[in-house]
């Protein structure tokens, strides 16, 4: 069940100022339902305008002041420089509240997707002995480790239970608020089974293997990218640093000097910069490449 949690001063201060401007705000209202932040939209765009204009004014007067006494420049400069200033620092801000939801969204699809397919082979165990879709979703709340389905599931539970939905409706509302696809899909076969034969057992079993298949995939493609990876990490941290450093020293005994460093300087460069720098590119693509699981 959802906790009733304290509102900060801050934000109740912000709805009051701009709550009827959040609620015309609407093209980040889908990105924010499905990003998990428990938050209402219209308190979490009325926070941005606030952190907005309290950044704008607050930057435009220490700019204006610095700008006119520090820097000795004209009234009507100060003006110009402290605003501009403030346009940037608004802009970085508002920035910044736009893309944290969709960054939320993202990193919950990607842990949805990966793990689904544990989440559904246990569904489909539970459905086996003959247990109600609701029942199946109440134990998902109290043994699935990974938040964004246990979330999910939460709020399948609270519409039933609290606000008195029935079961189809509580999955179509889960549904707006997935940000995964295959999970939404998952969730579209359980209200079209609801609908005509109430056979979840063959559903669940269905999308097992339909998903176990598709993790099979996966894996598979996962393996041939760490492959290439292995092949490019080889070449470019192991074998490429060893070439340099022999033809820098080739170099160097010829008296060669490229683009006037010493060959001391750009050994010092590529040991100390140069192969950090690498180590790190591939870090992150390791990162990519490997699936997001417990």
């Amino acid at each position: 069940m959802r906790k009733k949690e304290n509102t900060p001063f801050l934000i109740t201060v912000s709805y009051r100022v701009f709550g009827k401007v959040a609620s015309r705000v609407v093209f980040l209202k889908k990105v924010y339902a499905q990003s998990g932040l428990h938050r209402s939209y219209e308190s979490y765009i009325a926070f941005a305008a606030f952190s907005c204009s309290t950044t704008f004014i607050s930057t435009f007067a220490a700019a204006t002041l610095a700008h006119w006494f520090l820097l000795g420049l004209a009234p009507s400069q100060s003006f110009v420089a402290a605003a501009v200033l403030s346009c940037i620092t608004s802009i970085a801000v508002s920035a910044m509240f736009v893309t944290y939801p969709l960054y939320r969204r993202d990193q919950r699809r990607k842990e949805i997707d990966t793990n689904l397919v544990y989440t559904a082979g246990y569904m489909e165990v539970l459905s086996t002995g003959g247990i109600s879709i609701e029942r199946i979703f109440e134990r998902v709340t109290q043994v699935e480790k990974r938040v964004p389905i246990r979330d999910l599931a939460n709020r399948l539970m609270t519409d039933v239970r609290v606000f008195g939905l029935d079961v189809s409706s509580a999955l179509q509302d889960v549904m707006l608020h997935s940000p995964s696809e295959i999970f939404s899909k998952f969730l579209a076969g359980m209200i079209n089974t609801l609908k005509t034969s109430a056979n979840m057992k063959s559903l669940l079993a269905f999308e097992s293997q339909r998903l176990l298949h598709a993790k099979r995939e996966q894996l598979k493609k996962t393996l041939n990218a760490l492959t290439a990876f292995g092949e490019i990490y080889i070449t470019g941290v192991v074998i490429a640093p060893i070439v340099f450093i022999v033809m820098i020293t080739i170099l160097s005994v010829m008296g060669n000097v490229a683009f006037g460093l010493s060959p001391i300087v750009q050994l010092n460069l590529l040991v100390f910069f140069g192969i950090p720098a690498l180590s790190a590119v591939c870090i992150v693509m390791l990162n990519g490449i490997l699936p997001e699981e417990e």
